[in-house]
């Protein structure tokens, strides 16, 4: 399939920005355009790469590491979980915190247990993975933890969950996300590696599952 000219526009800007980011001029691989076309196929938006691009970077400053990164598959995590974090936020988009309200982080961690015992209305058979997640999600509250290592200990409960909540889907329900997965790599039409596969694999069984059980992601920023 040719290129359009909104295809050229989308991975430029993706450069750029990782160029940006980097500090120094830097020409993409093949490889890297092979992650832009995937990425563009799945239906990523460029918002999404780019603030993926700058949350990766930023994490690496704050580490304090060293050296160049090389390649633009080091964000690929980093976008991953924006165009994760921002498919959510856009179905629950409407009781949002106005711009530049600081966070509550104990009235969000609520909001996220009310969230999570509808689900386990609606599906009683994964009432028993949902109350070990609100467990924890009370622990967090007790915690008087500051927001951003709540928020890190949420991105471990969210793949934890869902992880357990896949694995006690009903046999069908099961089949129907992974050929909903199944059809979305497909769409892509690109030939991805091992490893990218299986990580775009599970980023998008997230995804999939939280469509099909209207599953909150576990963040601070979800609303």
């Amino acid at each position: 399939m040719s290129e359009t000219e909104g295809d050229k526009g989308y991975y430029a800007a993706a450069e750029a920005t990782f160029i940006a980011r980097r500090g120094t001029p830097f020409l993409l691989s093949p490889k890297d355009f092979a992650l832009l076309k995937e990425w563009r196929a799945l239906g990523i938006p460029l918002e999404a790469i780019e603030a993926g691009i700058d949350d990766a970077f930023t994490k690496r400053e704050e580490r304090g590491a060293t050296g160049r990164v090389n390649s633009l598959s080091y964000c690929r995590d980093a976008i991953l979980s924006v165009w994760e974090r921002r498919a959510e936020t856009a179905v629950g988009r409407g009781a949002g915190r106005a711009g530049g309200e600081s966070l509550d982080a104990s009235a969000a961690l609520a909001r996220l247990s009310e969230r999570l015992d509808s689900v386990a209305r609606v599906h009683p058979e994964l009432t028993e993975r949902i109350e070990s997640a609100l467990r924890s999600l009370d622990r967090l509250a007790r915690s008087q933890k500051p927001a951003g290592e709540i928020e890190a200990s949420l991105a471990r409960l969210d793949r934890r969950l869902s992880n357990e909540l896949a694995l006690a889907l009903s046999a069908e329900r099961r089949l129907r996300i992974d050929s909903r997965v199944d059809e979305l790599l497909a769409k892509a039409r690109v030939k991805m590696d091992r490893e990218t596969e299986e990580k775009t694999r599970r980023a998008l069984m997230r995804r999939t599952l939280r469509e099909e059980l209207a599953l909150p992601r576990l963040t601070l920023l979800a609303e």
